[in-house]
């Protein structure tokens, strides 16, 4: 639960994202914050995350003062099945700051940060600061955005087993619109939705980095599927 609303200051963006992992709406208040909630929501090795988790109080000048993360992100191997809070199995635990790469050296938030990684370093966490610049550099974030489009679609069972029938008895690599041209020959293009929901679920990859996904992407099951 989180420990502070979110509220508008300086002009900033304030929302609530539908987060299919959560199953709940997760509030946030930058659009960098909602840009790293589309990454959180589709990464596999995430198990977890919360807005404004926990403060963090912290001694400056002779002052204490507070500081409130934006996000507690768990990450996890793909096998975990533990609670969102479990520290059993492994768990990596990160505290998250999204800032605008133009403020990351402000001597207020020098200060903030330095706090953080402290007090994480104190329960064998990590804490890390996200950027404009890093997290929209490449294709990859609006690659993951075209995917989320598709998250929510039912994608009947026969049609899953096309695809994997498709690429598994292929003897070269396939793109997507050739395996879009095998599911349906008269109309490649209806399926389209059917593979991005199964690329947004990890049931089939393709490179996200390179280039805008098209019909000419790369598609390819992944190693759990290729597994006897």
């Amino acid at each position: 639960m989180a420990v502070r609303r979110v509220t508008h200051h300086g002009g900033n963006v304030i929302g609530k994202f539908p987060s299919i992992k959560l199953a709940r709406m997760v509030c946030f208040e930058s659009t960098i914050e909602r840009d790293l909630l589309y990454l959180l929501d589709f990464e596999p090795d995430v198990v977890f995350f919360a807005e404004q988790p926990l403060t963090i109080e912290y001694v400056s000048n002779g002052k204490t003062l507070r500081y409130t993360p934006d996000f507690h992100i768990v990450r996890t191997g793909n096998t975990c099945t533990c609670a969102a809070r479990e520290r059993k199995c492994g768990c990596r635990n990160t505290l998250v700051e999204c800032k605008p790469s133009r403020l990351t050296g402000t001597d207020d938030n020098r200060r903030k940060f330095a706090a953080a990684q402290s007090w994480c370093a104190e329960r064998g966490w990590d804490f890390t600061v996200v950027t404009d610049t890093q997290l929209r550099a490449g294709y990859r974030l609006r690659n993951i955005k075209a995917l989320t489009g598709y998250a929510w679609h039912t994608v009947p069972p026969h049609l899953k087993g096309q695809v994997y029938a498709t690429l598994k008895a292929s003897p070269v690599p396939l793109t997507v619109g050739e395996v879009a041209q095998c599911l349906m020959p008269d109309h490649p293009a209806a399926a389209l939705g059917g593979i991005w929901h199964m690329a947004f679920h990890h049931e089939v990859v393709m490179p996200l980095e390179v280039a805008p996904l098209s019909m000419r992407s790369p598609i390819a099951l992944p190693s759990a599927v290729l597994a006897p």
